[in-house]
């Protein structure tokens, strides 16, 4: 394996890092969403005239604070299907507001933006991604999960199925074939058609990976002719293999699925044998790979006759050194993890990916990908450091140009399993059951989900990278700005002034001037906290909505540390009649 790759361990439960830990035992929805949501907001205002002080309630959640639950025991009293479960979420918050930046000494830290021609869409283009051995799961489509529920809190997600598993434990069958000994979960059409309902509801797109380790192309060709059935137009591309470059025994001797002479000749060889099979089922099918950290097989991929490429995918998790005593900047520590450097390498090992994919005239995408690959607990897991983290990484991947990023994720236990996925189950480790919750990641990823869909503006941002600012410029005509503190704390309490200019680059139709809206806040006391707290989105108080924004004249704002700030601002002249600010939105923002 190439330096800087995740490494894997052995045996059935350990061949993925989201498997047991042994350390540490809104978005456009369907009308059957938009009935749940009323029916919770219904339910939750009963529940709070008669309960008030319930230490766990949960209900239906949006970003505009339609419901939802700041605990994590489901209510009793309402349909679990219709709960979101996810500790921390403030469904109602009241107004929103930042502490006083007028009185700040230090010298700002500068946040400058533009709008490039080839600029990442935003909207649907992040989400999860999940074993493939998921696919079977009970709780896709049940009336006894609230797996719906948590996956519409993310907006219209991006899904994708693979992992280490789909060529070493899961089997497909459309036949009822008896599985052979090491299968773990046998996936059927029946399981397809029921994660396809999910997908419907919630307005998400999939990608699929196929099992290449046992060497079977008519069997991926069966599933993926079911696959196109289920999912339709949903259906992005299919990967054929996971990681095939983990696959001999010199590259990973505890999970070996080919032999010897496997490479990339052979890899090669192996996407023209299963297209072929797959295309006589299912022809015009298009296909994403090689779900691969090195470049080398990223090229192989690319430079392959594999019919129909739709898009060159990368797997990265930047914390692979496992052993805490190694003290190097990839070993999985809260301060490796909450470092600018983390930010520098992503723009390295990302950009090689990126770089392979433009060579190519394909998009990019990262398919799997997460903080660490170690697998069980270390210091980072569950902490609120992932989950500042993931906000600023979601966005340092889409400047990059990645178009598609999937958080892996399982739906093993809370407790004792699955330490960095964002969902878990509320069960025991043999019984996770249905009943989903999600973490202090999943938080981020939801405040995420609140920024409106339009496109990713690049960023320039002084300081020593401890502070980050990201912005998407909105298909509304919006303007966001997200604003990642990755300070601790628990060690410092100081404000760091932040000056948001204007952008450049967005054309004569921009707004002249914008007003700060509505915002949200993911905070905790100390980076090391296994507890994070976020309020749905809410309207500015009116001092903040009384600022003005323009190319002229950037509004400073103040950053508390340990926190990521969404603030939205729109059009001024929606606030003043059709009167408002005239100055020019091209303008050069001042240094």
């Amino acid at each position: 394996m190439p330096a800087g790759h995740r490494t894997r361990t052995t045996a059935k439960d350990d061949d993925d890092p989201m498997t047991f830990d042994r350390t540490n035992a809104p978005a456009r929805r369907s009308p059957r969403l938009a009935w749940i949501i009323a029916g919770a907001s219904a339910v939750i205002v009963i529940l709070v005239a008669v309960i008030v002080f319930a230490p766990h309630d949960a209900t239906e959640t949006g970003p505009t604070g339609s419901g939802t639950a700041s605990g994590a025991t489901p209510t009793p009293t309402q349909n679990i299907a219709e709960q979101l479960i996810v500790p921390g979420y403030d469904p109602d918050p009241g107004t929103f507001a930042l502490p006083d930046a007028s009185g700040l000494t230090t010298k700002p830290i500068t946040a400058n933006f533009a709008l490039q021609d080839d600029a990442t869409a935003w909207g649907g283009t992040f989400g999860l991604s999940f074993e493939a051995t998921e696919l079977a799961n009970p709780a896709w489509n049940s009336d006894n999960s609230n797996l719906t529920t948590t996956l519409a809190a993310l907006g219209h997600p991006a899904l994708r199925f693979g992992g280490n598993k789909v060529d070493r434990r899961m089997w497909w069958t459309s036949t009822d074939e008896p599985a052979p000994e090491w299968a773990e979960a046998t996936v059927t059409p029946a399981d397809l058609d029921r994660v396809a309902a999910v997908v419907e509801e919630v307005d998400a797109d999939v990608t699929l990976v196929v099992d290449l380790g046992h060497n079977d192309p008519e069997r991926a060709a069966d599933m993926v002719k079911y696959a196109t059935a289920a999912f339709g137009e949903r259906l992005l591309a299919i990967t054929i293999g996971n990681e095939p470059n983990g696959y001999s025994p010199e590259a990973q001797p505890d999970l070996a699925v080919r032999g010897d002479d496997w490479d990339t000749d052979a890899y090669q060889d192996a996407l023209v044998e299963y297209s072929d099979a797959i295309d006589a089922e299912t022809p015009g099918t298009n296909y994403a790979g090689p779900g691969a950290y090195d470049t080398t097989w990223l090229r192989a991929y690319t430079e392959s006759d594999l019919p129909n490429k739709a898009a060159v995918t990368m797997h990265w998790y930047p914390l692979w050194r496992c052993d805490a005593t190694s003290n190097q900047s990839s070993t999985t520590t809260i301060e490796n993890l909450t470092s600018p450097s983390l930010r520098e390498s992503a723009h390295k090992i990302l950009g090689l990916g990126k770089g392979v994919a433009d060579d190519a005239g394909l998009p990019f995408w990262v398919e799997e990908t997460g903080p660490t690959s170690c697998s069980g607990g270390n210091e980072t897991s569950r902490t609120h450091a992932q989950a500042l983290w993931t906000s600023d990484y979601v966005f340092t991947a889409a400047e990059i140009g990645a178009e598609r990023i999937a958080f892996h994720s399982m739906l093993g236990a809370c407790e004792g399993g699955a330490p960095m996925s964002p969902v878990c189950a509320s069960g025991s480790v043999d019984e996770p059951g249905e009943v989903i919750e999600g973490r202090s990641n999943f938080l981020a990823l939801m405040l995420l989900s609140w920024v409106p869909d339009g496109q990713v503006l690049t960023p320039t941002v002084s300081g020593d990278g401890s502070v980050m600012v990201h912005a998407v410029y909105g298909n509304d005509g919006s303007l966001t700005y997200v604003i990642v503190d990755m300070r601790d704390p628990g060690a410092t309490d100081a404000l760091a002034p932040v000056s948001l200019h204007a952008p450049d680059g967005l054309g004569a139709d921009a707004p002249a001037a914008w007003t700060p809206n509505s915002g949200s806040q993911l905070a905790s006391d100390a980076l090391d906290s296994t507890e994070s707290t976020l309020p749905a989105m809410a309207p500015v108080q009116a001092d903040l909505a009384a600022e003005t924004l323009t190319a002229d004249a950037p509004l400073t704002v103040a950053s508390t540390p340990g926190t990521t700030t969404v603030l939205t601002f729109d059009d001024a002249t929606s606030h003043a009649g059709g009167d408002g600010p005239t100055a020019s939105a091209s303008a050069t923002p001042t240094p």
